[in-house]
């Protein structure tokens, strides 16, 4: 007697463990030294991600008191910029 495969109801898939990506560090930009600080990091609130997957933070612009976001926390040591302050600041390249 020849015996019969049972057969498979359910397979269950197997997951492969997801690789993360490396963390990258952004440059912090240069700050004069007369500017006011930053909100100090307690006071400081995660935003969600950026399109590169970066944690973005809510701080309000040293310059010009506008809200934005920056992909780094605040040490609350030097000022924090908004992109149209920080490029003023620079020079405007």
């Amino acid at each position: 007697m020849a015996k019969k495969d049972k057969p498979v109801d359910k397979v269950k898939p197997t997951e492969e463990p997801k690789a993360e990506k490396p963390k990258t560090e952004v440059p912090k930009a240069e700050a004069p030294v007369s500017s006011p600080t930053a909100a100090a990091s307690d006071d400081v609130t995660p935003a969600g991600t950026d399109a590169s997957g970066r944690q973005l933070y809510n701080v309000i612009c040293a310059a010009c008191g506008k809200p934005t976001q920056v992909p780094f926390k605040p040490s609350g040591d030097r000022p924090v910029y908004c992109r149209d302050c920080y490029m003023k600041q620079r020079g405007g390249k």
